[in-house]
């Protein structure tokens, strides 16, 4: 056996497509308990993505709705999803973001369900990084039920 340590490179490049086949594998694979670690995966992706562009921006004197949308308007230019803020009111504890050009869109049609395990986990990780406080999804819309976008509902959790 060799002493030598295995040096990882900082990122490792998927195609969508290979990201996404493997997403559904997991899924196909695992059911449920499959749904829920895309929903991991996706939820600390979220937070490390927010941690890592708060610490290269000014954001201070901007308030959780402005963080919110300009965490939003990055992570929408990686490719997820044109993402956008169609309802903010942490008094109730609501926030729904509408998902266009979603990158799941052919999953959620295929299978006639939702498939943005991945991206429920991510929004959620986003807020929970912002907020400190865990914010878990609601479904809302999706292209498999005939919705022109997908939609997200966020509900703050006790």
């Amino acid at each position: 056996m060799s002493d030598e340590t295995q040096i990882f490179p900082e990122s490792l490049t998927f195609t969508s497509k290979s990201f996404l086949n493997l997403l559904e594998s997991i899924i196909n694979r695992f059911g449920p308990a499959g749904e829920t670690i895309v929903f991991q995966m996706g939820r600390e992706n979220g937070v490390a993505y927010c941690h890592h562009l708060l610490a290269t921006i000014d954001h201070h004197g901007l308030s959780l709705r402005e963080l919110f949308d300009l965490v939003l308007r990055n992570a929408s230019k990686v490719g997820w999803a044109n993402m956008e803020i169609e309802e903010f009111n942490t008094q109730t504890g609501n926030i729904r973001i509408v998902l266009k050009d979603n990158a799941f869109r052919p999953f959620c049609i295929h299978r006639d369900l939702p498939q943005c395990f991945f991206l429920r986990g991510y929004l959620s990780g986003i807020m929970k990084e912002l907020s400190n406080m865990d914010y878990m999804p609601s479904h809302s819309g999706c292209y498999a039920e005939g919705h022109e976008h997908c939609s997200i509902r966020l509900v703050a959790s006790n």
